[in-house]
């Protein structure tokens, strides 16, 4: 399988001064959980939901973190829609990447893809089809072959 058949298309890109609040809006308004930090220059990383109340926290406590650039996360990988889901998943797990941004010849963000479309159940079920053939069933799953 290939990374354009998991990916989430729907991906919004904040600038690295995008306010915390605004942020927050934006996901809110857009249903989305995760948005992608960047501008004309690069990417430079991602922030969920779980960045902006750490950096809200922060920020009540004194610390400057009034932008999303401060609070991004650093934890990911780029990825083309044609890179296989099996070379993708052996990359994030080496880089210790909880996302891939994907993108597109002109370096944009297209897509997202984490650990949640890469398990869903379509995508386990035919690697495990493409796996081991029907008649040789592996042993973890108790049952013999033929």
């Amino acid at each position: 399988m290939w990374v354009r058949d998991v990916m989430r298309r729907d991906v919004a890109v904040v600038g690295p001064e995008t306010p915390l609040r605004e942020a927050a809006e934006r996901m809110w308004n857009s249903c989305r959980l995760l948005l992608v930090v960047g501008d004309a220059h690069g990417i430079y990383g991602l922030v969920t939901t779980r960045e902006l109340v750490l950096g809200a926290e922060a920020q009540a406590q004194g610390y400057l973190a009034g932008a999303v650039g401060d609070v991004a996360r650093l934890d990911f990988v780029f990825t083309h829609e044609d890179e296989t889901l099996e070379n993708l998943a052996r990359r994030m797990v080496h880089a210790g990447a909880r996302r891939a941004i994907v993108i597109d010849e002109e370096l944009r963000a297209v897509g997202v893809v984490s650990p949640l479309q890469m398990a869903s159940p379509d995508v386990v079920g035919r690697a495990s089809e493409e796996s081991f053939p029907a008649s040789d069933a592996p042993s973890w799953t108790g049952t013999m072959a033929g």
